[in-house]
């Protein structure tokens, strides 16, 4: 079943930090000076390989999209998506997680079973359905996006 017959009630993109793109670029550059400076160099099409997936990588990674429709909350990165039914949420709240908890950026699992969609360690919203796994994901509006989701699946405040 596709969204596009279902009313959209909030839509948030998350950027990725600019020092992960700067990231890439470096590795990319450092993968282009391996081959120039080591004898034989890296062959060409091994090296154009993976550039193209470093950039695809990036390029998917890059922005975090955080979609509530009517019956559903759709967390994902790129072609990557997690979608929770809304009356499958047994709870939803504001939380911060500790960096260690998830290690990274991205699509991480938790100690607690939980899937993360990390974008930054700032605060985020922990979801614990009625089955399947818990989701954490990052957020610039934890608030309002709690608020709307209480307000139609009618969990308690």
């Amino acid at each position: 079943m596709s969204d596009t017959n279902i009313d959209t009630r909030y839509v948030e993109t998350v950027e990725t930090h600019p020092m992960i793109g700067f990231l890439v670029l470096g590795m990319m550059g450092f993968l282009v000076y391996l081959s120039i400076t080591i004898p034989g160099g890296i062959p060409q099409r091994i090296l154009a390989f993976i550039i193209l997936m470093l950039g695809f990588i990036y390029a998917n990674f890059m922005k975090m999209q955080i979609t509530i429709t009517s019956t559903s909350l759709t967390v994902g990165f790129g072609i990557i998506k997690h979608r929770i039914n809304l009356n499958n949420i047994e709870s939803i709240k504001v939380h911060r997680s500790p960096w260690y908890w998830y290690g990274g950026y991205g699509i991480r699992f938790g100690w607690d079973r939980s899937i993360g969609f990390i974008q930054n360690y700032r605060t985020g919203i922990l979801v614990k359905p009625r089955a399947g796994w818990k989701l954490f994901f990052s957020t610039n509006h934890p608030e309002e996006v709690v608020a709307i989701i209480k307000d139609y699946t009618n969990l308690e405040t």
